[in-house]
């Protein structure tokens, strides 16, 4: 048997995470660069999520990441049924004190 599937083990972003992403987007989308963005953030006292400065690589990078994400998460899933077999095996646990 053959699945394939995306990874469905997926952290969603939290509410900072989704607010900083919405922000750098409509900034982005205004047609500031991730240079200026950066300062932007650093200027409304933003911080990255482990509490730092921003630069323009964390910018670039916050919106690669989520672009990204989305892709492979609206992937559509294909399934292939192959030429399988199951073997089950008992095994049990003794104790011996």
């Amino acid at each position: 048997m053959v699945l394939t599937t995306r990874n469905l083990i997926v952290a969603p972003y939290s509410d900072y995470q989704t607010e900083l992403h919405d922000i750098i987007q409509n900034l982005h989308n205004e047609g500031l660069g991730y240079r200026k963005i950066a300062v932007w953030l650093n200027e409304n006292g933003y911080k990255t999520t482990t509490g730092k400065r921003f630069f323009n690589t964390h910018v670039f990078s916050i919106l690669k990441k989520k672009r990204l994400r989305d892709e492979r998460l609206n992937q559509e899933v294909g399934v292939e049924y192959g030429n399988f077999s199951l073997e089950f095996i008992e095994r049990k646990l003794i104790n011996s004190i």
